[in-house]
């Protein structure tokens, strides 16, 4: 009976030493992860404040037709001038079956501070032929559109914004 008692108490000691030791292994291996982030820059403070703008009622009104009318507004918030606005638009369809991206890309070769300019692009937001009758049978209703806007600098500036469309 004594043996019985003494390998139980033995193994219940083993057992929290043995997750004791992987608690403190793994607080050891990670370190608070606000540490390697770059912290926003305060409204008061100096540099780039880029902001994309996506008008609603537009949005609203797209269709799944091809060169649809899509108005970007990019605003330089901040306090110096930006040159090279990248801006990407990824039109991609909420079913992830279907994996044809459409990129469209347009440049504004310079925004001084303060200003906005709107950036005009021609979607393509038509279902494939193929994927028209497959996406009619599989589906009650068709996917919706994920528009994607990403708009980067040299100077390090980027803003992004997503929209889902009903088309």
């Amino acid at each position: 009976m004594r043996e019985t008692a003494l390998w139980i108490s033995g193994a219940v000691l083993a057992f929290l030493a043995t997750a004791g030791a992987f608690l403190l292994l793994a607080n050891l291996g990670t370190g608070p992860s606000e540490r390697n982030l770059r912290p926003d820059p305060r409204p008061g403070e100096s540099g780039h404040n880029l902001q994309l703008v996506l008008n609603q009622d537009r949005l609203t009104s797209l269709r799944a037709l091809p060169g649809q009318e899509f108005e970007v507004g990019v605003r330089n918030a901040g306090d110096e001038d930006l040159s090279h606005v990248n801006l990407t638009v990824e039109v991609s369809s909420e079913n992830t079956a279907f994996s044809n991206a459409l990129y469209y890309r347009e440049n504004v070769n310079e925004l001084p501070a303060g200003s906005s300019v709107p950036v005009r692009f021609y979607l393509d937001l038509s279902v494939a032929g193929s994927m028209a009758s497959r996406s009619a049978s599989a589906f009650p209703e068709p996917p919706r559109k994920i528009i994607e806007v990403r708009a980067t600098t040299p100077e390090g500036a980027s803003a992004i914004k997503t929209a889902i469309v009903p088309v």
